[in-house]
């Protein structure tokens, strides 16, 4: 019977925790394994091509994973993961939307101030022998671009941050570990993985991972003062849009299909970021921390209506 307590948790009828997330991670390899299989098997090789269609797909695998996981495993509903939907969860999803934007601004205009950043056009893409297309191409690739990032913001914080962290605070609170000590251990080891998981994108170093370590915690503060994952989706969605289709800078070593603003770079790669983009820079790395230290300043004057529920 003490050895079933290892794995079962009685009082709560579920499995216990490290049990709970490696199945989820199951859960969610089986889930993306088996889209690539299926689309190697029937050549759906489309979907992985088209933006619409890969966000979709990704919101869709992610969303479906998460809400699985909390059915089956945690006896939780979706909502608790922090999507209590209402006007304040809107309101902070366009908060987060505003400060990803500011960050990036501020980004792109201290490297032009310090001539690393040089303007060659505007309204470009990435997906045409010709940079410069046609206004209508142009506009459909940036529509499409900005459906695409902010369902990929969506999935990656579905998978990174909303089920796994959730469940790691518990863990650690259940073996008496303070409230607040368990949801910031449990961002780190989150964002540890956030960063590392980095590190198969082109370009990818060391120091962009652990930058993204740095923007993984500043994308946790959402979900560790409110306990929703508003703030949190719409910062992740606004810097990554910003940064590539806005501004022009390569986004986790990639480039996106259409650039609002071209731009040439240059300027040492230590403070850039060079062909990874600004977050494998000190310039970025600097954004991430004046970002994070703003939320920590903006919850602290009583805007937090609270941290997620730990059972």
């Amino acid at each position: 019977m003490k050895f079933l307590n290892l794995f079962w948790n009685k009082e709560q009828k579920r499995l216990r925790m490290l049990l709970r997330v490696m199945l989820y991670l199951l859960l969610v390899f089986t889930f993306f394994f088996g889209y690539a299989s299926l689309m190697v098997r029937f050549g759906l090789f489309f979907l992985a091509q088209n933006r619409v269609a890969s966000g979709l797909v990704q919101i869709g695998l992610a969303g479906v994973a998460v809400f699985l996981a909390g059915w089956l495993l945690d006896r939780r509903k979706f909502a608790g993961f922090g999507f209590h939907i209402n006007r304040l969860w809107w309101r902070r999803l366009g908060q987060g939307i505003l400060l990803g934007a500011l960050l990036m601004a501020a980004i792109f205009l201290l490297e032009w101030a310090l001539g690393w950043v040089q303007v060659t056009g505007f309204m470009g893409t990435n997906t045409m022998l010709s940079s410069f297309p046609t206004a209508a191409y142009f506009w459909s690739q940036f529509f499409q671009s900005l459906f695409f990032y902010f369902c990929a913001a969506a999935a990656e914080e579905l998978f990174f941050r909303a089920y796994p962290l959730i469940n790691l605070s518990e863990g650690f609170y259940n073996q008496k570990i303070p409230r607040n000590l368990a949801l910031w251990l449990a961002a780190i080891l989150t964002s540890l993985v956030f960063g590392l998981a980095h590190l198969g994108n082109p370009h990818a170093s060391w120091i962009a991972a652990g930058n993204i370590f740095f923007a993984g915690m500043m994308l946790s503060l959402g979900l560790i003062y409110e306990g929703e994952m508003a703030l949190p989706i719409g910062l992740h969605f606004s810097w990554n849009f910003f940064q590539g289709v806005i501004f022009g800078f390569p986004i986790s070593g990639t480039l996106a299909p259409a650039n609002l603003i071209r731009i040439q770079q240059s300027g040492p790669q230590l403070f850039t970021g060079g062909n990874f983009g600004p977050e494998a820079g000190l310039i970025g790395l600097a954004a991430t921390l004046l970002g994070s230290l703003f939320l920590i300043w903006y919850y602290s004057r009583k805007h937090s209506k609270g941290s997620p529920d730990l059972n």
